[in-house]
């Protein structure tokens, strides 16, 4: 029963996943074809509206979901995205298609919640290993979702496919009131408060290394990496247009490449990554990662560039991993909820910050000033942890 319900919940979410990570790519079709063209400048700003969203809503719904039940608040989460989805689908203005794609936001959160589900299923180590499987999924369905929605744009109208997407969390929510309401783990998870605690406390309760993020320190790190790396995201093709002259071809395949091999590099990497090495594996990867970034802000040729995107591949993977064993080592069932509805806002929050400052850059500085900054994030992130600042 175990097996079937973590299965359940991950391929629920890969659904929810699929459906919300096709459609952002072709805002700016949807916005010319069904609205007014002046809008298509706002189309940056669409793309930022489910994110802000989702970051101011997740922490409120983790903490609902301690209150009523982390399977309610996965199925309400399903629905709610259900929901949104319908009603995106209905827009007939610009402004009804923006309160659509913030609805997804604040409705939204199936990666949370489905997240904390699994934390009331499994110990702390088979949790970490399932997160990282959830960030497998949310991958996976971030390249397959606009390839699939690309073949249809020929045929449908783009907007009305919302209603077609919300076929995937609206059955994922039917099914998950079959699976049981209660965590059903043999093996409790360790008992680490949410709250700053001193270290001591931490080694008497939970049995980790001093060398353990509490939850707190782990919030603002997942912010910093994600502001490091999201940085990077917005102007990646004009950067390369500009400085390598390389086609969109070109540089869409390089940008896949760091999540491409985070499904290849997970798996492995997650065996060398436990609760003893987690904070260390995270210093040194967010080093990697700046290092990768450095390789691509200086790069003059195509390989000195893909070095740095491989490179950047292995160190994403390994600090995602990182987080991962944190955020499984710093969760307790009664708190999960709360915990990965934090976690989850401090990820958007994050990225809602990097397209904030990647904007900013960019029109002031110029297109590689964004890579630089997150270059001094990430090196500032390692020296922090390696000096127990953070």
């Amino acid at each position: 029963m175990l097996k079937q319900t973590v299965t359940i919940t991950v391929l629920g979410h890969f659904g929810a996943a699929f459906a919300a990570l096709c459609m952002p790519p072709f805002y700016a079709q949807i916005l010319s074809s069904n609205f007014s063209s002046q809008v298509l400048v706002m189309a940056g700003w669409y793309f930022t509206l489910p994110t802000l969203a989702a970051a101011i809503a997740n922490p409120l719904w983790g903490r609902l979901a301690d209150r009523i039940g982390i399977r309610a608040s996965l199925i309400r989460a399903h629905w709610g995205l259900c929901l949104s989805f319908l009603i995106t689908g209905m827009a007939s203005t610009p402004w009804e298609f923006a309160f659509g794609l913030t609805l997804q936001g604040l409705l939204g959160g199936t990666f949370a919640a489905s997240n904390a589900y699994l934390a009331s299923l499994l110990p702390g180590k088979r949790l970490a290993t399932l997160l990282s499987v959830m960030q497998g999924s949310a991958r996976t369905a971030l390249f397959v979702g606009p390839a699939v929605i690309g073949l249809m744009s020929a045929e449908h109208n783009l907007l009305h496919i919302f209603f077609y997407l919300a076929i995937f969390p609206g059955v994922a929510g039917l099914v998950l009131l079959l699976l049981p309401a209660q965590g059903i783990a043999t093996t409790p998870i360790p008992p680490i408060s949410i709250d700053d605690i001193t270290e001591q406390t931490e080694q008497r309760v939970t049995g980790l290394l001093p060398a353990s993020l509490n939850a707190q320190s782990l919030y603002r790190c997942q912010v910093m990496f994600t502001v490091g790396t999201v940085l990077t995201f917005p102007y990646f093709v004009l950067d390369l247009a500009r400085r390598l002259d390389l086609s969109a071809n070109w540089a869409g395949a390089l940008f896949g490449l760091p999540h491409a091999l985070f499904l290849l590099l997970a798996w492995p990497m997650a065996r060398l990554v436990n609760f003893d090495n987690a904070r260390i594996a995270l210093a040194r990867f967010s080093a990697l990662t700046c290092i990768s970034l450095l390789f691509q802000v200086l790069a003059g040729n195509l390989a000195t560039l893909a070095t740095g995107r491989v490179l950047m591949g292995i160190g994403m993977t390994g600090a995602y991993i990182a987080i991962n064993a944190l955020a499984a080592a710093t969760t307790q069932t009664a708190s999960a909820g709360r915990h990965f509805g934090k976690l989850e806002g401090a990820n958007k929050w994050g990225a809602v910050l990097a397209g904030i400052f990647a904007s900013g850059l960019a029109a002031s500085v110029g297109y590689t000033a964004p890579i630089w900054l997150g270059c001094a994030l990430l090196a500032s992130l390692f020296i922090l942890i390696e000096s127990k600042r953070i």
